[in-house]
């Protein structure tokens, strides 16, 4: 076999190698990528999305509003928590916003309101209800006292939307969990309590 067909067919070779190692590689990328996204619900909660990356929450929120992390709650770890100054959608109805990061996912989003009222906290129920098509169930009244709250369920998630009068303020926030990511929390604080 004269030299040049063997130098012809080794680079050939090596070309097609390359070509399948790159795809191979770009093919486990995109799988990542796509697992990584399949944490991400669609529905969107004020501009944030349960289960996106904290890059991404925190990238979009570059120039919109301020951030500054919480601190740790007193009944033990809920996630990494952070508060925005302003929701990723203008809402003048917003006073602020209460993130919790889990496995580097938003795992948490706890949107406060500037109006506390019982006419708000209905309306936003309603709101709720028709978007979800589904109706929120109210805790016994015997055991609040100086709370409201409802719960519900939306696609992927749990949704809470509480009153709470204290001392001398009142506050109104819906709370939405990730299903998936709020479970895979409750079974690390478990197996950190087992130890």
């Amino acid at each position: 076999m004269p030299a040049n067909n063997r130098a012809f067919r080794t680079g050939a070779a090596l070309i097609i190698t390359g070509a399948i190692l790159l795809s191979l590689s770009f093919a486990c990328s995109c799988s990542k990528r796509a697992k990584d996204d399949g944490l991400v619900l669609r529905e969107d909660l004020y501009g944030f999305f349960l289960g996106q990356s904290k890059d991404a929450v925190f990238k979009r929120a570059e120039h919109i509003a301020r951030i500054t992390k919480a601190p740790d709650p007193p009944l033990g770890y809920r996630g990494d928590l952070y508060d925005f100054s302003a929701p990723l959608e203008a809402n003048p109805a917003i006073r602020r916003v209460r993130c919790a990061f889990f496995e580097d996912r938003l795992v948490e989003v706890i949107v406060y309101f500037r109006d506390t009222g019982l006419q708000n906290l209905q309306w936003l129920r309603m709101q709720l209800e028709g978007r979800y098509q589904t109706t929120a169930v109210a805790e016994d009244g015997k055991l609040e006292m100086a709370q409201k709250t409802y719960r519900l369920a939306g696609p992927g998630m749990s949704i809470t939307i509480r009153r709470i009068t204290k001392r001398d303020t009142t506050e109104l926030y819906i709370q939405y969990l990730h299903d998936e990511l709020h479970k895979r929390l409750i079974e690390k604080n478990k197996a950190v309590e087992q130890k």
